[in-house]
């Protein structure tokens, strides 16, 4: 019968998955950078603008928590 991982295990697997998936919204935020940043003059300050720059708002706050996640220094109690 397989071993149950602890809950430490467990813990180590998810904060893995988070560092891999990381850079992909790094790299969306990016992108959104780069397209509002290469908009023409007259889009500035347009919805399409407005929406790109709360994008990567949103994208800047999800990035920030994720690093936070895996900077976590949880203890998990042992059995006994």
């Amino acid at each position: 019968m397989p071993r149950t991982p602890s809950r430490h295990e467990r813990f180590e697997s998810a904060i893995s998955q988070i560092e891999e998936v990381q850079p992909e919204f790094e790299e969306l935020k990016e992108e959104l950078e780069s397209w509002l940043e290469n908009m023409p003059e007259n889009l500035q300050e347009s919805e399409k603008a407005e929406q790109l720059a709360e994008a990567i708002d949103q994208l800047d706050t999800i990035i920030d928590d994720l690093e936070d996640a895996t900077h976590t220094d949880l203890e998990f109690p042992g059995m006994y």
